[in-house]
């Protein structure tokens, strides 16, 4: 079966060279114009196949996704990115646990059904026990003068915490509705660790996460992967709480989970301690999971480098699940995959034009936290990159009337690509799910938090025939195993990503001088 599987790849990676090429002295935008569906196809196509059981990384289907990546990089003669390597080598802790009982008081809650959630220690039989407190935001940050912890102590506590941030329930402060980097759940977790508590449970409500609980189900009830150093903390536990369900344990103590949100919304709140107790225990299982980056390169007339990066992974398979099992990850990152791809695939062609080397990035773990750009961005020579062009679940339908630049706001990019959208006759758009923090989830937010101008680009949700395909596919498909390949799709947002892409790179490639961070940023750079 797999000598049948490898015969398949490398036919499929074949399929990414049928096109047009400048051998007959077109330019950039006249070979962009000209990209086949066979082309967007090749690469799409093959990740979202069930022969990649969902791409999950440490699994077979995620080696099979590197090792096809890797072909199609050697395919098309782009040279390793990685030393000598296409493989950019990373070890993760990866951890798994099959139900766990939490009780607070007389009360208990379901596995699944209540919360779901990660042990972090490497024991076999994990018991977490610690007072309750509830922490409003769990935000403490001098952007906007706000501390939720003020001088309370909760370490070995189990902390409590709403996501999101103030600012969507007041509109003057912090974004308004946009959610800023300190209203994301990785956040809050990374606060909880820095003050020693023992584990922490985000309240989950579909309006302040911006997603249903299934999605936080077919997140996290599967392997959670880790980078060690995000491991070195006291934090044995985090995961999520229906709103309903902590309302259980509340009305045992007589507590309005209302007065306690009320509070919250203040810059005087100060940690409330609940009066119970919280157990939470369960058996655990663990591993190293050695996975990689896929990293390939162009090289230009200058060492510096124009990064590209999408995600391999996806969310693997579940077992449990009646019918399909498997979460394809078509949309969720195949198609962004593919984009990428060919936009390599073009830039080779024209080479010799090129005064940026550019770096191609098919990045691991990103549904674990970013965590295969976090690594590679921590472990690169990023003083050599002037900038990072991301792809992430490009849209397959009609094209749009506008160009999205998610996150360029924070950027020269904004301007950049207002101005290549006017040059087109096309909008300008922002992103109607700014509430959910997109930015902040995916890949490109591994080099703007180091001071490197990223982007997601994308074609709009104003699809020209006036459907909204993209917006309904983050309501409704997205980390589902309803997210599969469509040989009945259009393609054309796909092309109009791809083309965008390339006219950025040419602008950014023709420029006196690369594009700079704007000063006044939203969130704290790295060193």
């Amino acid at each position: 079966m797999m000598n049948r599987n490898f015969l398949i790849l490398l036919v499929v990676a074949g399929w990414v060279l049928g096109s047009c090429s400048n051998d007959r002295g077109e330019t950039l935008e006249e070979r962009a114009g000209c990209i086949s569906k066979a082309e967007m196809i090749g690469v799409a196509g093959m990740l979202g196949h069930d022969l990649f059981e969902g791409r999950a990384p440490g699994t077979r289907g995620g080696d099979l996704a590197e090792a096809y990546l890797k072909s199609v990089c050697q395919f098309m003669d782009l040279q390793p990115g990685a030393g000598d390597s296409y493989f950019q080598p990373f070890v993760m802790k990866g951890f798994s646990n099959t139900g766990f009982a939490l009780k607070a008081g007389g009360t208990s809650l379901e596995y699944i059904e209540d919360v779901v959630g990660t042990f972090t220690k490497e024991e076999e039989f994990i018991k977490v026990d610690g007072d309750a407190v509830f922490v409003g935001f769990g935000i403490t940050t001098d952007l906007w003068d706000w501390d939720d912890y003020k001088d309370v102590d909760v370490e070995n506590k189990i902390v409590i915490t709403r996501v999101n941030d103030p600012g969507m329930y007041d509109t003057d402060i912090f974004e308004g509705s946009t959610l800023t980097y300190f209203g994301r759940w990785t956040y809050h977790i990374e606060e909880a660790a820095r003050r020693g508590a023992a584990g922490i449970l985000l309240i989950h409500t579909d309006e302040s996460a911006g997603y249903d609980w299934n999605v936080v189900k077919n997140s996290w009830t599967g392997e959670e992967l880790y980078i060690d150093s995000d491991l070195q903390n006291n934090l044995k536990f985090r995961g999520w709480i229906k709103e309903n369900s902590l309302r259980k344990i509340l009305d045992t103590q007589n507590i309005k989970l209302e007065e306690l949100y009320a509070k919250s919304r203040s810059k005087e709140f100060r940690p409330i301690h609940l009066g119970t107790k919280i157990q939470i225990a369960g058996r655990n299982s663990f591993r190293d999971v050695t996975i990689n980056n896929v990293v390939a390169e162009i090289p230009g007339k200058t060492e510096k480098r124009i990064v590209l990066s999408a995600h391999i992974d996806h969310l693997g398979i579940d077992p449990s699940k009646e019918g399909d099992q498997i979460y394809n990850g078509a949309i969720d990152n195949g198609t962004a995959v593919g984009a990428m791809m060919v936009v390599a695939k073009i830039l080779k062609e024209f080479q010799s034009d090129l005064y940026y080397t550019v770096t191609i990035l098919g990045c691991n773990a990103e549904e674990s936290g970013l965590l295969g750009s976090k690594y590679y961005a921590q472990n690169t020579d990023r003083s050599s990159i002037i900038a990072n062009i991301n792809f992430e679940s490009t849209p397959v339908w009609a094209r749009s009337n506008s160009i999205m630049g998610i996150g360029a706001r924070f950027s020269d990019f904004e301007e950049m690509i207002k101005t290549l959208a006017a040059d087109h006759h096309l909008e300008y758009s922002s992103f109607s799910l700014t509430n959910q923090g997109l930015f902040y989830r995916s890949d490109q937010y591994s080099f703007a938090r180091y001071g490197i101008p990223s982007v997601w680009i994308s074609a709009g949700e104003d699809e020209v025939t006036g459907a909204k395909n993209y917006t309904e596919f983050w309501g409704k498909d997205y980390h589902t195993v309803k997210d599969e390949y469509d040989p009945e799709w259009e393609l054309e947002g796909m092309k109009q990503t791809i083309e965008y892409a390339l006219l950025l790179i040419e602008r950014i490639n023709n420029s006196q001088s690369p594009p700079q961070m704007k000063p006044d940023l939203s969130f704290p750079l790295e060193d």
